[in-house]
């Protein structure tokens, strides 16, 4: 059975367009999602399903259609095609993927005939930067080939597709392999029933791919090679092929799996440096100056703190968390679309901000309350006065993937208006030091800045490659008090953290160093050091005023999702994909202490004013309150 033009699938959530292919048991549709946007859904064929061949083993096809779409959707990467959701229409599962528009490598390459080496070696290392987090992950791609390498219309920008035979692998262990395989991008260990598995499997048919790319021959299949024909050097049929990239493609399909490198980042390596992007130096009228005082006593106490509240009331993963100015409340942004209020003393749930009209429509990803202790004026979207509020724990605001920011009367639990611009998700919000005006990052790859009294968006900054994941204001007022003096920092996908003058749309400088997403930022009290959590596993410090690296805090296994310090600017936390939440000394960089207690992500951590309160939010649905002993 193939689905027409209109039919609607999931409930009425998508509607298919078109067909757009299919495979040996697979079949891809082209459909729209209830935004409008175009999205591909892939599923079984039902004939397949049917067929007697086929009957005793359907269940397990249903359930590697599943686990392909597991392992896709753990897998967040720019060149990495994303998952929207799965579901099953039917006894048919489904998985639904971002629609990228463009060719794929195979195509390229037959229309345009071979790629320059500048070219290919953009697309190799772009698809081998994904290569080392689905490695990461514990997975293997096993079928890299440029047929499942998809190349966007709208820029230089490859993206990895095609999990079918994606599988998990211990190192080195032996393990059952797959028959299916392409010959000529197919290691030989791909041809044995059982062998051992490695990230050289892949990184074969990395340097397989890129020898089709820039001799538009498919390179002779391992097999063949083993039955002593020859794999001509690309170099033979196209000599414009420098030495280097030559010698790094016979390398990475060495018949001999040791010979190979061990890593794909150790391959790239062969290939020569990629070009990196200059810091520049902050302007001398935006510096911090450090205070001229003695160092903070360092205080290595291992710090006994204890989980003593666990707040269970969402119903899906926690993903952001804030504390009100006074210190009385936590604010959280879940999944599950809402936004709570708790009191810290007690635990107990206050209200829940938004109702049916105006709750937010998809995940609540960031929360924020204004800063300021004071009454202000806000204006209504009428633009009349729409009273005074008590911003003390008066304000909040939320960012949703639904592509808004919405501004709550935290006392009254009513919306104060909802702010619009963004073209894709907001995956954070900061409010200047003094209140007035907010920052959002977004999917989208922009920072906007809004005035607070009346909603309006001030300024888009633009800059980043990738998606900003994480904005901050510096909380060091200036002494002029200008908002154009007023300093605001963002990290993004694209690896880097970049500080912007205020209201301007100037980039004042880009710090380098992170090997993966930057997924969190954020400024001691006093303004003179940002914190980055990385997808590289690591927490970076570095200095405001000269925009360099202090050091660099190792201990996660896994991604760092939330960095947070102290209020005497002594302690640095930070939560992460391997479950804990760790306490460093900012003047030595040292681990001293590592919090349990959270089953799945950690993804938000907070401090409270007076240091002496934790608070943290998880992939298992609770917020738990910790204090130091």
């Amino acid at each position: 059975m193939v689905w027409n033009a209109g039919k609607s699938l999931f409930g009425g959530r998508y509607i298919i367009e078109s067909q757009l292919g299919e495979g040996g048991i697979g079949i891809t549709y082209l459909a729209r999602n209830q935004r409008n946007q175009q999205r591909v859904i892939k599923t079984l064929k039902e004939e397949i399903l049917n067929h007697p061949a086929w009957i005793l083993h359907r269940n397990k096809l249903r359930q590697d259609f599943r686990d392909e779409a597991v392992r896709l959707a753990v897998c967040h990467h720019p060149h990495i095609v994303q998952i929207e959701t799965i579901f099953d229409e039917g006894n048919l599962p489904c998985m639904v993927m971002d629609y990228i528009e463009g060719e794929d490598l195979g195509q390229h390459l037959k229309r345009i005939g071979v790629l320059s080496e500048a070219e290919a070696l953009l697309y190799i290392r772009q698809i081998g930067s994904a290569l080392t987090l689905i490695h990461s992950k514990g997975l293997l791609h096993r079928d890299l080939k440029p047929r499942n390498i998809m190349i966007r219309i709208d820029k230089p920008e490859a993206v990895l597709i095609d999990f079918g035979i994606a599988r998990e692998f211990i190192p080195n262990v032996i393990q059952r392999h797959t028959v299916y395989r392409t010959p000529g991008f197919a290691p030989p260990e791909q041809y044995e029933a059982e062998a051992p598995r490695g990230e050289y499997i892949d990184i074969y048919a990395l340097a397989a791919t890129l020898y089709n790319l820039l001799t538009a021959v498919v390179p002779t299949s391992a097999d063949d090679r083993r039955h002593n024909i020859n794999l001509e050097p690309p170099q033979y049929f196209n000599s414009n092929i420098s030495n280097r990239v030559n010698q790094a493609i016979m390398c990475g399909m060495d018949l001999e799996s040791t010979y190979r490198p061990q890593s794909v980042q150790e391959w790239l390596d062969l290939l020569g440096p990629d070009v990196g992007e200059d810091i520049t130096e902050i302007p001398s009228t935006l510096i911090v100056t450090p205070k001229e005082q003695p160092t903070p006593p360092v205080v290595l106490d291992r710090q006994n703190w204890q989980c003593v509240q666990t707040l269970k009331g969402h119903s899906s993963m926690v993903h952001a968390i804030a504390i009100s100015p006074d210190g009385q409340f936590i604010a959280s942004g879940s999944n599950d679309k809402t936004i709570k209020l708790w009191q810290v003393a007690t635990g107990k749930l206050v209200r829940q901000l938004g109702r049916w009209s105006s709750s937010h429509s998809s995940m609540v990803h960031s929360v924020a309350f204004s800063p300021i202790s004071a009454n202000f004026s806000y204006q209504g979207d009428s633009g009349k006065s729409a009273g005074v509020t008590d911003l003390n724990r008066g304000i909040l605001a939320s960012g949703s993937w639904d592509n808004t920011i919405k501004l709550w009367d935290v006392n009254t639990g009513k919306e104060i208006r909802t702010l619009t611009g963004h073209a894709n998700w907001v995956n954070s919000v900061a409010f200047s030091p003094d209140g007035k005006f907010l920052a959002s990052g977004s999917a989208d790859c922009t920072i906007k800045l809004w005035q607070v009294g009346t909603g309006i968006e001030i300024q888009t900054l633009t800059g980043h490659a990738d998606a900003v994941s994480s904005v901050a204001y510096c909380p060091r007022t200036p002494a002029t008090n200008s908002q154009d003096k007023q300093l605001v920092a963002s990290g993004s996908n694209d690896y880097t953290i970049k500080l912007w003058q205020g209201y301007t749309p100037r980039n004042i400088y880009t710090l380098t160093g992170h090997s993966f997403f930057v997924n969190c930022i954020a400024f001691s009290k006093d303004g003179e050091i940002i914190a980055s959590g990385s997808g590289d596993n690591t927490i970076k410090l570095w200095h405001v005023n000269t925009g360099r690296e202090i050091r660099t805090l190792i201990g996660h296994s896994d991604s760092v999702w939330s960095v947070a310090f102290s209020q005497d600017g002594q302690f640095l936390a930070s939560g992460s994909w391997d479950n804990t939440i760790k306490l460093w000394h900012i003047h030595t960089g040292t681990e001293i202490s590592t919090l349990t207690g959270h089953s799945s992500y950690v993804r938000c951590v907070t401090f409270s004013h007076d240091g002496q309160t934790l608070v943290s939010g998880g992939d298992d649905d609770t917020i738990k309150i910790w204090r130091r002993g």
